[in-house]
């Protein structure tokens, strides 16, 4: 599949747009609220969704032109396995597609699932093979605003909802918390005056409020391919796993693509390379392999190991300067580059090969440190049961 295949439409507002106008042109179909941005000449600024409305405390006139992020665009020819890559390479819920530096749509997770759906990858495989035993919890009267900042800080797009009997009651997502923050903006929009202690207001009721109460679940044993169609039925980005009305795991969509990708035989995947890059395809492929038997003499790797680079290229004036992640699939465990590496502000990345060094001798580092971190609890294991013996 093609990214031409997986792509839906998304809303258009112009940079000079009031945020609360550009939500209540957004916000036309359950689950979804992201817009693109574009310039008055037409050409693509950057994209909006759900965690930056979350995260949102100023007045509903504000610009969303100051708001935009900037997450990897693709094009209609992009493969799906470099989408399901870039997905697994950021927190990015959206992709926007580009054609001549203008905004045709958009490829979400949801559409990253049909992918995955459509392979062979996940058959036969069940949900406790790929599911995560961490909750995370809040009760029914958790505030609003106690539940924005534990999700801004774990990094989840969801949490659970316990009664007082610790039972599954309800759950809140991204999305529910950016829908709040944006009826609330559209509400003073359409009054003369903002008062800047509203938000605040609404941060301090208790997060029973907004939970979603048909909470969508499976069971461990379920199969991995019946989780994925329930989630691209139902446009949702996760599952929780319960027993006994109580929930004992999470199974999130960019879980289902790390299995996907770990399934893949290539040892090295150079993904993003734009036309006129590719001739140095080879030379990259050379690196990758020069860092491979280099870390093989710290960490065991085999055949089935995974070494990927996602190169990306911004264009400044008549040069480019490129990004490049690197992330390296050892026994079904990832390791990624952090972004972007620090760099010395003279060097500016210009040259891909420098930029993948960059990238790769980051990875080394955080390898490298896990393994000794395995090494050093090996051998506290091994002092623990000669202690036992010695008793």
């Amino acid at each position: 599949m093609a990214v031409s295949d997986l792509m839906e439409e998304t809303t258009v507002v112009e940079a000079g747009t009031d945020v609360a106008k550009a939500i209540s042109l957004a916000a036309k179909e359950p689950n979804i609220l992201h817009f693109a941005v574009v310039e008055n000449n037409g050409a693509y600024a950057g994209m909006v969704d759900d965690r930056v409305l979350r995260d949102f405390t100023g007045e509903p006139s504000v610009k969303v032109g100051k708001l935009v992020a900037h997450p990897q665009t693709v094009e209609p020819s992009t493969s799906d396995e470099e989408v399901i890559a870039y997905f697994l390479n950021s927190d990015s819920k959206v992709l926007p597609v580009l054609k001549n530096k203008q905004v045709i749509g958009v490829v979400t997770r949801w559409g990253a699932l049909k992918a995955v759906a459509a392979s062979d990858v996940i058959k036969g495989k069940k949900v406790s093979d790929f599911m995560r035993r961490r909750v995370v919890n809040v009760n029914e009267t958790t505030t609003i605003g106690q539940t924005r900042k534990l999700l801004k800080d774990t990094g989840v797009f969801r949490v659970v909802v316990l009664d007082e009997k610790g039972r599954m009651s309800g759950i809140v997502s991204t999305y529910d918390l950016a829908v709040k923050v944006s009826a609330h903006l559209a509400k003073n929009a359409r009054q003369s005056t903002f008062e800047p202690t509203s938000l605040e207001r609404v941060g301090s009721e208790p997060v029973r409020s907004i939970m979603t109460t048909d909470v969508a679940t499976v069971n461990e044993n379920d199969s991995l391919a019946n989780a994925v169609r329930q989630m691209i039925d139902r446009r949702i980005m996760g599952l929780v796993v319960s027993k006994e009305n109580k929930p004992i795991g999470m199974l999130a969509a960019k879980d289902v693509m790390t299995a996907c990708l770990v399934q893949k035989p290539a040892p090295i995947q150079i993904m993003g390379l734009a036309d006129e890059e590719k001739v140095m395809k080879q030379s990259l492929f050379d690196e990758c392999n020069a860092f491979l038997q280099k870390l093989s003499k710290t960490i065991e790797l085999s055949p089935e190991d995974v070494l990927t680079l996602h190169v990306k290229s911004n264009v400044e004036g008549k040069k480019k300067r490129f990004e490049v992640k690197s992330r390296l699939t050892v026994k079904g465990k990832v390791f990624s580059s952090r972004q972007p590496p620090n760099i010395d502000e003279h060097r500016q990345n210009w040259d891909l090969h420098l930029a993948t060094r960059e990238s790769l001798d980051e990875l080394e580092k955080i390898v490298k440190k896990e393994a000794e971190f395995e090494w050093e609890r090996n051998a506290a294991r091994k002092s623990v049961k000669r202690g036992m013996h010695e008793h």
